[in-house]
């Protein structure tokens, strides 16, 4: 063997050693940090289903973004786009001095919002002013998106604040042209509540304006024997095991990632949701 090739093959077998090596040194932290998680969920005690509230949204703002797409496997910004360009074909103007103000619930780290109003600005030739209004229970969520808000220059278009999906009591009657909630319906103990709130403040068909408004809701649920091999033999198990584990080892919140696994789990199937909200009964006592 030439000088040449001796070299070539102890860098060749030099490297593939500092590779076992470094998979050592990671492999085991990260073996440990995920045994010692799955040993925590076995001894947490399993969350009510009214468990997600503004409180425990506190616990994992911090990290709830980067938890989230690694969970989604980064697939959750396209189902957003997905949800707010449906919304925006709703609710595009040709009259330039029309004011266009949109309703995003469960609203978080503001990652809706944001969408609506970079995607409204891309796509408003009319000159219309575009005006997005975020509301979630969590005021650490609602603190963060304030922060990316504000980093991104959208002060002036997007206004986040604290409230309750079911009790909207600060929003007038039919004052949106559009309203969304990614992710949020299931967290929701009285959904019905949640539903007629969103109906009341959004903008009905008139004689003059048949365009309406419309709702857009973008939600988890559990897949099951109709949703196909890849549904029900991956997403299923992924949603059931792996989301509490690596959401707990991610987050440092075991307890909280059990009860968003539970809760997708619980949450009305896609035709189930859609009958719920064919056949609500809205009392306004008008």
């Amino acid at each position: 063997m030439t000088n040449k090739k001796a070299n070539e093959c102890a860098s060749c077998c030099g490297g593939v050693s500092l590779l076992k090596t470094v998979g050592t040194v990671l492999g085991v932290p990260l073996l440990a940090i995920l045994l010692h998680t799955i040993y925590v969920l076995k001894f947490t005690e399993v969350p009510p289903t009214d468990f997600g509230s503004g409180s425990m949204f506190d616990k994992i703002a911090h990290r709830y973004d980067i938890t989230n797409r690694f969970l989604a496997l980064n697939l959750d910004t396209s189902w957003r786009r997905l949800m707010v360009n449906e919304v925006l074909k709703n609710v595009s103007s040709s009259e330039s001095d029309q004011k266009i103000k949109i309703l995003d619930l469960a609203t978080g780290t503001a990652d809706v919002a944001i969408l609506l109003a970079n995607q409204a600005n891309s796509r408003n030739t009319s000159g219309g002013e575009v005006k997005i209004t975020g509301v979630d229970p969590s005021n650490n969520m609602i603190s963060i998106g304030k922060e990316k808000v504000k980093s991104l220059d959208l002060s002036q278009q997007i206004q986040l604040q604290i409230g309750d999906a079911r009790n909207l009591k600060e929003l007038s009657d039919s004052s949106f042209h559009g309203a969304t909630m990614a992710f949020g319906i299931r967290n929701v103990p009285e959904k019905e509540l949640a539903l007629c709130e969103m109906h009341r403040v959004l903008m009905k068909e008139t004689k003059s304006d048949k365009r309406g408004s419309k709702l857009a809701i973008l939600e988890f649920s559990e897949p099951d024997e109709e949703s196909g091999i890849l549904g029900y033999y991956f997403a299923r198990p992924f949603i059931r095991h792996v989301v509490p584990v690596i959401g707990a080892a991610l987050s440092g919140a075991p307890r909280e990632y059990m009860h968003l696994q539970n809760s997708i789990k619980e949450f009305p199937t896609p035709t189930d949701f859609v009958s719920l909200m064919e056949n609500l009964n809205c009392n306004y006592g008008w």
